[in-house]
């Protein structure tokens, strides 16, 4: 099929070739894009902002037109759920691939909440409840579930979790419960938009997107500027670095920039010049800080000469030779006299023999060993008898004995060593010393640690035995302190002697101030140069942001919105107020424009009261009929046919809205899929009644029934929710569902009897009695009173009934008595004290066909 371009189109195209791409990624997609399509989206923006060739999409003809259809959407089921509220583990809800209208029906606390919950949260609902885990379980499982979808006839599985939000291709689905109707009763902005107005819509939400991402961009191009000296604001200089803009030459940033040595040598002699007014007083105290600063630097010098590395390592020698010397005189003084038997050895006559007696062994008997001579064959060189083993040991010790004349050698060495740490100079109080490096513009913090420092050293040279273990002391930062000051005193007092043969101050003032400014510049060259090519990029990314304004697609959109959203909204309000039998309820749709095409509605009043809240008049169950109309006019616009999900949509309605309600969904039915969830047994009854009319009326004309609708009933077994009745007995047959109980569910029960799976048959068995209880009441209705009342049902239906009536005995109604009566504790709550007896299989199975016996009799009975 051929298309022509129509006016929409056309208008699209005429918009800049960026968006023209984004349009037709729409299109291609039918999403919005991710960060990363974003970022290529406003890559390709910036390249069309500075004229570059890029790949560029334009519309064809038809597109827009061809890419609202929505494919036909169905939730056939979910299942496998699991960690979500108490719904038992692995548990499913079907929902089938053909009905129209899906009833899910259950008592409180059955996981009805859960199984809405949780679509709310696979939908994307204006409004979803957080899922909670089971809180009955030890071990928690993470919340996971899945869905089966058909689109367009085609079935597909889709796994969800919690992290993965709403899922795409249900989020067109709407669902209704009274939190989206208090919405609907207060401002709302209108979830249907028509395929137009919500294709600018999401081209509104990209260029959005677009400009962030460039203004991300252009904020990363962050000036490296550093900020003016207050003092040279105002030099001219700094008014042309002021006016620095992207077009300014990198020459003239170059000239500006230049700051030579001749241009440094006059800044200095000006600012010495100009740094003093009290030029004598000044003078007069530079003389005197010298003289300080002389003599701490003499302080300084005797400390650094009395410590340095020769002296420390003389002391150090001295140390270890008095130390050796101490320690041999100590040894033998102790073992000279151990052995001695005679008085004298030892006195100045036993030492001067002991003298010549050394001299003789040394030079004539023994001359090559050491005196006194001890080895093998060795005689005593006075009395020349052979030495014995006690007379070698007391010739040695007795030479020991004579070496306690080292006693006065180590005494000299200690006196020389104690003389030199006595010549080591005398450190400083802590008091003087933080005062002298004051003065040098010191810390008191950095001189209390400079000062442990050399008590450290000094310490250490008392002690050590090492010079590698003494801590050395780094005087280049005092020193380099104490000549910066020198240096400076000296610079100052020239200048200042200088400065009183001079007479223009005011004009050096502002040749100084500028020739700072200049001195900053060259500085900061590199990062003017880098403002240049920063200041260029900005204003690339300011004029690709300029193509990404939505002026023009706000315009178009409340045009758009006028036309087709605002009077549409309001008629087909009306028509939902008075289908749903609320068209006497003074109450209107208003809306108001919020910008960028969006558009709220709201419900107010008509007449003079019309600033009262709507919802502060009207009744629970009128505000309720007024956020269902307001719901229906909202989603019923788009034109699609996505399926609804209600909750219990009949809160608060009496009877008359109940059944305009019921009849409005049963024709919501005919063209899409209806899921209903409610607790309400009459809601079931009047479904029933308004699907058998639609049917009774399609027969009438020879047609099929418009809608088919299926019942699924949700059961509560211990702690466990959301377990399906197996049986459905609001669609089943009294005679059709005692031949499933027979056949079917007792069989599967005496199974797990027998291999004696105590668990599963309790619950089973509980499940099977008290869906016979429920039963039992069917046939009471269709049975028995053969039709003629049911309940919840409106009308008494008596022609071609009633005479059925007459057939009624005494005995039927015993046996009903017995049944319902035996078989109440499993349908209604029983008290602690007198918990519900476990079932008896033989007795379920008497019973179930002693009621199937009952109704075959009945039946055929006249």
């Amino acid at each position: 099929m051929e298309f022509k371009y129509d006016s929409f189109e056309i208008w699209l195209n005429e918009r800049p070739k960026w968006l023209q791409s984004a349009a037709c990624f729409l299109i291609d997609n039918k999403r919005l894009p991710n960060e990363q399509e974003i970022d290529a989206l406003a890559r390709l923006c910036l390249s069309e902002a500075l004229g570059k060739e890029a790949e560029y999409s334009n519309i064809k003809a038809g597109a827009i037109v061809q890419a609202a259809q929505r494919p036909i959407l169905r939730i056939n089921k979910i299942f496998n759920v699991i960690g979500v509220n108490a719904i038992k583990s692995g548990a499913s809800l079907n929902f089938g691939d053909k009905n129209h209208l899906t009833i899910i029906y259950g008592a409180n606390g059955t996981g009805k909440t859960s199984f809405s919950r949780l679509l709310k949260q696979m939908c994307g609902s204006k409004v979803t409840d957080d899922l909670s885990s089971n809180i009955y379980l030890e071990d928690i499982p993470p919340t996971s579930a899945q869905v089966e979808i058909s689109s367009n006839g085609a079935n597909q599985n889709i796994c969800w979790e919690p992290q993965h939000g709403t899922l795409p291709l249900l989020r067109h689905i709407h669902i209704f419960d009274s939190k989206t109707a208090q919405i609907y009763m207060g401002k709302n902005e209108a979830t249907y938009e028509p395929s137009r107005m919500r294709f600018i819509s999401s081209l509104i939400i990209i260029c959005d997107k677009v400009s962030n991402s460039l203004n991300q961009a252009r904020n990363q191009q962050v000036c490296s500027l550093p900020t003016i000296p207050q003092h040279i604001q105002l030099t001219e200089s700094i008014s042309w670095f002021k006016s620095l803009k992207a077009n300014t030459k990198v020459e003239e940033i170059e000239q500006k920039c230049v700051f030579s040595k001749e241009l440094d040598d006059e800044r200095i002699n000006i600012e010495s010049a100009l740094s003093q007014k009290d030029i004598i007083g000044r003078l007069n105290t530079i003389s005197q800080t010298k003289t300080t600063l002389e003599r701490i630097s003499n302080n300084i010098n005797r400390l650094k000469n009395g410590l340095l590395e020769e002296k420390i390592l003389n002391i150090i020698n001295a140390r270890v030779d008095a130390d050796l010397k101490r320690n041999i005189a100590n040894v033998e003084a102790r073992n000279v006299f151990e052995n001695s038997q005679i008085d004298g050895v030892g006195q100045e006559a036993w030492m001067s023999l002991w003298k010549y007696a050394k001299l003789f062994s040394e030079q004539h008997a023994y001359p090559n060993n050491s005196f006194p001579f001890v080895g093998e064959g060795s005689h005593c060189v006075l009395c020349q008898q052979e030495l014995n083993t006690t007379g070698k040991e007391r010739l040695s010790h007795f030479q020991l004995y004579v070496q306690g004349s080292l006693e006065s050698e180590a005494k000299n060495s200690e006196k020389i060593r104690d003389n030199l740490i006595k010549d080591l100079p005398i450190l400083p109080s802590e008091h003087d010393w933080i005062v002298q490096m004051n003065l040098l513009n010191i810390s008191e913090n950095d001189a209390k640690q400079y000062l442990a420092e050399l008590k450290s050293r000094y310490e250490a040279i008392k002690q050590v035995s090492d010079i590698a273990i003494v801590p050395v002391f780094e005087w280049s930062s005092i020193e380099t302190s104490l000549d910066s000051l020198v240096k400076e005193i000296n610079t100052e007092e020239k200048t200042l002697l200088d400065l009183q043969q001079d007479g223009h101050r005011q004009k050096l003032e502002n040749r100084l101030k500028e020739l700072q400014t200049i001195q900053w510049l060259n500085q900061n060259k590199s990062a003017i140069l880098n403002e240049k090519t920063r200041l260029i990029k900005v204003a690339e990314h300011d004029k690709a942001i300029k193509l990404t304004s939505t002026n023009l697609l706000t315009k178009k959109n409340n045009e758009l919105a006028q036309l087709e959203l605002d009077a549409g909204y309001q008629k087909r309000f009306e028509e939902e107020l008075k289908k749903l039998g609320g068209n006497r309820l003074p109450v209107k749709p208003e809306s108001k424009k919020q910008g960028k095409g969006k558009i709220t509605f709201g419900l107010t009043l008509q007449g003079n009261n019309a600033t009262i809240p709507a919802e502060r008049i009207l009744s629970e169950g009128e505000t309720r009929i007024v956020a269902l109309a307001a719901f229906l006019a909202d989603i019923t616009g788009s034109g699609q046919n996505s399926p609804f999900i209600f909750d219990d949509p009949i809160s608060s309605l009496d009877q008359s809205f109940e059944e305009r309600v019921v009849m409005r969904l049963a024709e919501l039915a005919k063209d899409r899929q209806v899921i209903i969830f409610t607790h309400r047994l009459s809601l079931l009854s009047l479904i029933e009644a308004a699907v058998k009319t639609m049917k009774d009326k399609a027969s009438e004309h020879g047609l099929p029934a418009p809608i088919t609708a299926n019942t699924e009933t949700l059961r509560k077994l211990g702690n466990d929710a959301g377990i399906v009745a197996k049986l459905s007995l609001r669609d089943a047959k009294p005679a059709k569902a005692i031949s499933r109980i027979t056949g079917e569910f007792l069989p599967q029960l005496k199974k797990h009897f027998e291999n004696g799976d105590a668990d599963l048959y309790e619950r089973e068995a509980r499940q099977i009695c008290s869906e016979f209880r429920i039963l039992v009441e069917k046939c009471v209705e269709s049975i028995l009173l053969n039709d003629v009342l049911v309940r919840f049902r409106r009308d008494l239906q008596t022609k071609g009934r009633l005479s059925a009536l007459t057939k009624i005995q005494s005995n039927d109604c015993n046996l009903i008595d017995d049944l319902m009566t035996r078989y109440s504790v499993y349908e209604h709550s029983q008290s602690d004290e007198l918990p519900s007896p476990s079932p008896d299989l033989s007795q379920i199975e008497l019973d179930a066909k002693m009621l199937s016996d009952w109704i075959n009799e009945f039946s055929t009975r006249k």
